[in-house]
């Protein structure tokens, strides 16, 4: 090929890129026409060509992108960015999660293999007494479609990566779109009170009968939670005929017969195991709002049929998960059963 050919074609290309460019059909790859920019004091205000307006209707483009985020149990209280919390901007091609930035009133641009989705993940920093609240995030943003918890940046914690749609949102005549979301933290009780203290079960006789005992949860603070991920009730005996679960109240859950139980087995005792979640995704989130009874009721309903003399150690307990680490923490209570 001649030199002069290559400069031809090499003009050519530069051409199509100019009028592709002044177009406005490469602004969902974050070039705008310069002809959509007004000169200010700033340097210039974008104005959104009818190509541009189209694409953003798809949700393609480039977003001025906001958050809020708030105490779920204290709505006045907002959280500190950096501090309470970090929110990361993303997009996701099909595995693959593409970053595009961190914090608030920042920009991001999507192209169409983004799927018209913006990707919210939020972080608890370590230390933080906080839980990311997902349900209420889910209830509280109606342009957010999915959750994920997943490991999204490799680090080997999983994270709420919440799906934001970004079709169908108000298209300025001037600058460019924006969205906000709303993210909720709940407070985690690091002083949880747990379960009441009961007595001894005396004088049940040696007949077949249900015995019932009025438990219940409580708080050390008002406007706290706790993730409870497991409950559990451990017969200590080897005879399965003395003692039977028959149901037992979750708050949240209602009460739960014997048959949702697992039944587990040492040499000393059998265990009545209800396990709700392993993790922060699907936990029970109790939750002990500002002037609210702080007592969340938890029946627990025993069939005994008895020998002369026994006394039996029933133990319950309650499995929860502290905040940001979700590493695991118990409240428990137990009492002898006695025939006389």
């Amino acid at each position: 090929m001649k030199k002069s050919e290559q400069k031809y074609i090499g003009i050519g290309i530069v051409a199509i890129f100019l009028i592709a460019w002044f177009g406005g059909y490469l602004a969902q790859y974050g070039l705008p026409s310069p002809l959509t920019w007004q000169i200010g004091t700033g340097g210039g205000t974008y104005i959104p060509t009818d190509v541009d307006k189209d694409n953003y209707k798809l949700g393609i483009g480039r977003w001025n992108v906001f958050e809020t985020v708030v105490d779920s149990l204290d709505i006045a209280t907002a959280q500190t960015s950096a501090t309470n919390y970090t929110l990361y901007w993303y997009s996701r091609q099909g595995v693959n999660w593409l970053y595009h930035e961190t914090g608030n009133d920042k920009y991001v641009t999507l192209t169409p293999e983004d799927g018209g989705y913006l990707w919210i993940v939020m972080k608890i920093p370590s230390g933080q007494t906080k839980y990311i609240d997902y349900q209420k995030i889910m209830e509280m943003n109606q342009y957010v479609t999915q959750y994920l918890y997943t490991d999204v940046d490799g680090d080997g914690v999983k994270d709420f990566a919440f799906r934001f749609d970004m079709k169908g949102h108000a298209i300025p005549n001037s600058g460019y779109p924006s969205i906000t979301f709303m993210g909720f933290l709940l407070t985690y009780d690091a002083s949880f009170t747990g379960l009441n203290d009961l007595g001894n079960s005396t004088g049940i006789g040696t007949s077949t009968v249900t015995k019932f005992y009025s438990y219940y949860l409580s708080f050390a603070t008002a406007k706290t939670g706790v993730a409870i991920w497991k409950v559990e009730v451990k017969i200590t005996t080897t005879d399965e005929t003395k003692v039977r679960l028959k149901n037992l109240e979750v708050p949240g859950l209602g009460f739960l017969d014997v048959s949702s139980f697992d039944k587990l087995y040492t040499s000393t005792d059998y265990r009545y195991v209800y396990t709700i979640s392993k993790n922060f995704d699907g936990a029970l989130y109790l939750k002990y709002p500002a002037n609210a009874n702080n007592r969340f009721d938890m029946t627990l309903s025993l069939e005994y049929t008895l020998a002369g003399s026994d006394s039996i150690l029933i133990t319950t307990t309650v499995y929860y998960l502290v905040a940001q680490t979700e590493a695991g923490a118990t409240k428990t209570d137990s009492f002898y059963a006695k025939e006389t």
